[in-house]
């Protein structure tokens, strides 16, 4: 019987993934591979400080415990820009062997796709995001075969709206879904599709408290088709890590977690926060978050 995931992110070098060793977390995820570049056929990613850290400190495979958990490379975020995702689709192949590689040789075990470019969508020519995503995908999880690999995206729910430029992410599950494990779906920083308190969070990201239910939520998700096993309630874990979105853990936990737990059971996807730190620069853990969200996850939600 499968359980609901307990993800957290980690981009800030006090608390990489190895200071998940202990906790109910069930997947870690380093971040960023932060950019790449091309040269004559030859892919060379760029990563950021924490992640370079993590690396040479060898945190990745204490971070595992042993099987307890696992460890992914986060690809993408903020500092990919247009520009960037346009030269990684056009030497795909380079690109995709290149995460392939990073990903076997540093221990991890998969990847987690943070494509934020909304920029493709609102502007002519360049890239097709759908085509891009999905081919990336698919060339992922030929050299990273499931079970052994997890393959995971992170959009913003705006990207699951028809009527904001199609739809991105509903096309994508369409044609790849099946090779996507999980969604880690970033309730924040999108205000008309998230809300601010806990009764509006329980209708835009939940979806439990109206029929029919906000499109974009969990609910609204599974009744346009997407299975609710790969659907994870990404939240900030403090008001440092976002811009809106936030709730304390208690309330998050009661209005969002709780209902979606009663609904689905141990079917729910799960809980993604950003991130382990308090902040991008703070040396202080979330770790009372971590299990605060774990006993909701048990249905033990306070």
């Amino acid at each position: 019987m499968r359980t609901p995931e307990n993800v957290i992110y980690t981009d800030n070098g006090y608390g990489p993934v190895s200071k998940l060793a202990g906790t109910a977390c069930t997947i870690g995820i380093q971040s960023f591979i932060s950019n790449a570049s091309f040269d004559n056929g030859t892919c060379k990613l760029e990563l950021d400080w924490p992640l370079q850290s993590a690396l040479n400190h060898k945190d990745i495979v204490p971070a595992k415990e042993g099987g307890k958990r696992k460890i992914l490379v986060a690809l993408g975020g903020g500092t990919f820009d247009t520009p960037s995702w346009q030269a990684c689709s056009d030497n795909l192949d380079a690109f995709a062997d290149a995460l392939v590689s990073f990903v076997k040789t540093n221990d991890f075990d998969g990847i987690d796709i943070d494509w934020e470019d909304t920029g493709a969508l609102t502007k002519p020519g360049g890239y097709d995001a759908v085509a891009f995503l999905s081919g990336l995908t698919r060339k992922l999880r030929a050299g990273l075969p499931a079970p052994q690999y997890i393959i995971t995206h992170a959009p913003q729910p705006p990207y699951f709206d028809a009527s904001f430029h199609g739809g991105t992410y509903m096309q994508v599950m369409k044609q790849v879904g099946t090779l996507i494990d999980y969604l880690n779906i970033q309730y924040y920083n999108n205000g008309d599709f998230v809300g601010t308190t806990g009764s509006e969070q329980a209708e835009k990201v939940a979806g439990t408290t109206d029929s029919p239910a906000f499109a974009t939520s969990i609910v609204g998700l599974v009744a346009q088709g997407l299975p609710v096993e790969k659907l994870l309630v990404g939240k900030p874990t403090t008001p440092h890590n976002a811009g809106t979105g936030f709730l304390p853990v208690d309330e998050f936990c009661s209005d969002v977690v709780a209902p979606l737990v009663a609904k689905y059971g141990a079917n729910f996807g799960g809980v993604m926060g950003w991130q382990l730190a308090q902040s991008p620069s703070s040396a202080d853990l979330e770790y009372d978050w971590i299990s605060t969200v774990a006993d909701a996850l048990s249905g033990n939600a306070g």
